[in-house]
């Protein structure tokens, strides 16, 4: 056993911005799944927005107009490029740069999809008055660090019903950012061997041992499939057991291992770094008020 009483666990809420971060963008991914037809998915909208917006850019401005990586963003275009929906040509400036413009067909898509992405966000934020909306755009746009009014359209009378064109204003955008900005610093300070999800199930087992499975799904909120998942593998890697309930023969216990327990105590200062690095241009008043607002919209 790990020296050390339970007690020397943290409390959970020095955790909690990166677990609310994640929680808000499986909300925000469940809505949009609900919502937005046609099994168009957020990046690929995201694509088609930015290039209404500022048509002809190339792909290295897209890959920081979307903040994701060159090799994800290279496959998004090139899949859109084979459905019709993006056509890439020589610019006329750099002989060596290809400019990504919307054909019709991708224009007809970005038209009929945008009220229907206004409506996930307007369900994302609709626990919020309009002043606490406000208060979220500027703070989460503080921990992914984008800057408002970065992204100035080029297309003329661009209409949007309900949706911003500046992306700094759109909720699902900062969340899918900041949950981008948390998987980096995680790789950095963890590795990844441990996932974020995986080191939830561990710190929530050893707060609560003995829980079953449908209760660790609700208090890591991950649906059961992720988290059936996710304790088959740490069972495996002998880190969690599972035990038969001694009062229902047909409900399976999860506790920790020492080996388990070994781990968690391993990896907790990095994680703490990584919730730490997430938040470090906010004041403390303003992290708990980010806190706050965050576990309102992760019920929604």
């Amino acid at each position: 056993m790990v020296p050390g009483p339970a007690g020397a666990i943290p409390d959970e809420a020095v955790f909690a911005a990166g677990g609310l971060v994640r929680t808000a963008q499986q909300v925000h991914n469940r809505l949009w799944q609900e919502l937005v037809p046609d099994g168009y998915t957020s990046p690929q909208f995201a694509v088609l927005h930015r290039l209404r917006m500022r048509p002809g850019i190339d792909q290295r401005t897209l890959c920081e107009a979307l903040s994701l990586d060159k090799a994800t963003v290279a496959e998004l275009v090139t899949r859109m490029d084979q459905a019709g929906l993006v056509a890439r040509e020589r610019a006329a400036d750099d002989a060596r740069r290809n400019a990504l413009r919307l054909t019709d067909e991708g224009r007809a898509a970005f038209l009929d999809l945008a009220p229907w992405v206004a409506q996930v966000q307007l369900h994302l934020s609709a626990a919020l008055s309009p002043e606490e909306a406000g208060r979220f755009l500027h703070l989460m746009r503080t921990v992914a660090g984008v800057a408002p009014g970065a992204w100035i359209s080029t297309a003329p009378a661009v209409v949007l019903i309900g949706l911003p064109a500046d992306p700094s204003h759109i909720p699902g955008h900062l969340i899918r950012v900041a949950q981008q900005q948390h998987t980096r610093y995680w790789t950095d300070a963890v590795g990844t061997r441990l996932t974020s999800p995986q080191y939830g199930v561990l710190y929530r087992l050893a707060r609560e041992p003995g829980i079953d499975q449908t209760t660790l799904a609700a208090r890591v909120a991950l649906a059961k499939a992720p988290t059936g998942e996710i304790v088959k593998r740490l069972v495996s890697r002998g880190e969690v057991r599972r035990t038969t309930d001694p009062h229902d023969g047909r409900r399976k216990l999860l506790t920790l291992t020492d080996e388990g327990l070994q781990v968690l105590y391993k990896v907790m200062p990095a994680v703490l770094d990584v919730q730490r690095r997430l938040t470090q241009d906010l004041r403390a008043d303003e992290l708990d008020e980010l806190l706050g607002l965050l576990g309102r919209m992760s019920q929604a």
